[in-house]
């Protein structure tokens, strides 16, 4: 008899929001950064973790990145 196979995921959308949170405020990282750092942590590409990055946490982001000039004021999407 086959046993089934479980995949669980690295990092959840909860788990993502809290490291961020946690690495902005206590080490003072942007958002980017944050990110940046828990996917080279994790061995992620942050290309994979977009679709985690929801809610809240993407407004933050997208907030911080206007006001870098990184993307324009306009623009309604991150990605």
């Amino acid at each position: 008899m086959r046993q089934a196979v479980v995949i669980t995921p690295s990092i959840t959308k909860d788990d993502l929001r809290n490291q961020v949170e946690l690495l902005v405020h206590k080490d003072k990282m942007t958002y980017a950064e944050a990110i940046c750092e828990i996917c080279e942590g994790l061995m992620i590409d942050p290309q994979d973790i977009t679709r985690l990055v929801t809610g809240p946490l993407k407004a933050k982001l997208e907030a911080e990145a206007m006001d870098r000039n990184i993307i324009k004021n306009n623009t309604t999407k991150l990605f």
